[in-house]
């Protein structure tokens, strides 16, 4: 990563700025660094709020703590950029590549990541409620303890992805890829999963209750510890594909179904699963 005066230096060639570098935070709100490559530059705690970034290239940049409210960064390059606490409320990112950075604790509420490339970044803890992250791909991204309330992400592809104790009240991941997803625990309460692909995802002890569970892939998945009550439009031809059923809440109708037509869904598996 360049170095505050090389990353100030960088703008006043690029005639974005004027003046001698300020010894505090800078204010670039405004600006409009549209299509620039200024990969690598620092601008922690920089003030980037309204500004024009479309297709930029900030590749490996550093955004610690920045604030870019309500900034246009569609299509813009932050691959493998560290934005940690970095804020994003209202900003529109969509097409951008964020595969790799890392966004922990970040804000990005109300933002529009859709169709945005997220692969493996790091958003543990970030706050996305009423995001639009729907066709976004979020392959191995990290969303622990994330709160997604509201948030938008049908479509979305988040295979493999860590999702456990997150937050997704009342969101859309309706038709989303969560193949492989670690979910245990994960608050899925009233969220729309309709025709979504959890097939071998870990839904230990999620809450699902009045899920919208209609059309859903649930071939090898853990439910072990789950909260079943209220699912709506849950089969019991779904649930035949499931690993395990042990400790799950369901509804009597369902419970009863399932215990008479497979009982060994019901029981301790053999091996723990409750975490894999």
């Amino acid at each position: 990563m360049l170095t505050r005066e090389e990353t100030w230096e960088k703008l006043l060639g690029n005639n974005v700025i004027q003046g001698v570098m300020p010894s505090g935070s800078w204010n670039l709100s405004g600006t409009n660094l549209s299509g620039l490559d200024i990969s690598g530059a620092n601008l922690n705690e920089a003030d980037i709020r309204w500004a024009k970034l479309d297709k930029a290239n900030l590749m490996n940049a550093g955004l610690v703590g920045a604030y870019l409210n309500q900034s246009d960064l569609s299509g813009i390059n932050l691959k493998g950029a560290n934005m940690v606490g970095a804020v994003f409320v209202a900003a529109s990112l969509t097409g951008a590549d964020l595969s790799n950075a890392n966004i922990s604790n970040g804000e990005l509420g109300r933002a529009n990541l859709s169709r945005a490339n997220l692969d493996q970044a790091n958003l543990s803890g970030a706050y996305l409620i009423e995001t639009d992250c729907s066709n976004a791909s979020l392959q191995r991204a990290i969303l622990y303890r994330a709160v997604l309330g509201g948030a938008n992400l049908s479509g979305a592809n988040c295979s493999e992805s860590d999702l456990s104790e997150t937050d997704f009240n009342v969101a859309n991941l309706s038709k989303a890829n969560l193949t492989k997803a670690n979910l245990f625990r994960a608050d899925l309460n009233a969220v729309s999963l309709k025709g979504a692909d959890l097939s071998e995802a870990n839904l230990s002890e999620a809450n699902l209750r009045d899920t919208d569970l209609g059309g859903v892939r649930l071939k090898g998945a853990n439910l072990q510890g789950a909260n079943l009550n209220g699912a709506k439009k849950l089969t019991v031809a779904q649930l035949s594909e499931v690993k395990t059923l042990f400790a799950a809440q369901l509804s009597p109708r369902l419970m009863k179904q399932i215990e008479k037509e497979y009982p060994n869904l019901l029981t301790l598996p053999t091996a723990d699963c409750s975490n894999f």
